[in-house]
């Protein structure tokens, strides 16, 4: 190979790598910001939630509640109660959490603590004024 042939052959390399290069990432950070999509149940609620995807953003819905979170909570099947949520490649933040009985807007921001376990902090106005809630993957699905 001649020098202008090398020449020729690194800067079609780096081409390439250039144009593949930023599309794994994103696929990859995808996938890591897509580990909250399924369902979540909140243990002391008797209650579940959905969380999903709709362009990049993320939902929560409720998908199964009990007589008892129905009457103290004021839950309902299907009503959402979180949306606007983004990744920033370490948790979802920025989103809002409405409560279903008052109607009230919160800050949330949720962290994966392990593939089963998901913290949903719930605060308004100051984040360091916040509830924490634990939920956790059904096993039985």
């Amino acid at each position: 190979m001649n020098v202008s042939q090398n020449r020729n052959y690194v800067w079609a390399l780096s081409l390439v790598f250039l144009t593949l290069w930023p599309s794994s990432a994103n696929s990859s950070a995808d996938h890591t910001a897509d580990q909250i999509l399924g369902r979540w149940l909140f243990p002391s609620q008797g209650a579940s939630v959905e969380l999903y995807r709709h362009g990049d953003l993320y939902f929560g819905r409720v998908v199964e509640v009990s007589p008892v979170s129905r009457e103290e909570m004021g839950l309902v099947k299907d009503q959402l109660i979180m949306k606007n949520l983004t990744f920033d490649g370490r948790g979802w933040s920025g989103g809002e959490l409405i409560n279903p009985k008052t109607g009230n807007h919160f800050g949330v921001e949720l962290s994966m603590r392990d593939a089963k376990t998901l913290t949903a902090s719930v605060y308004k106005g100051f984040r360091w004024l916040r509830k924490e809630y634990v939920l956790t993957r059904p096993t039985n699905l």
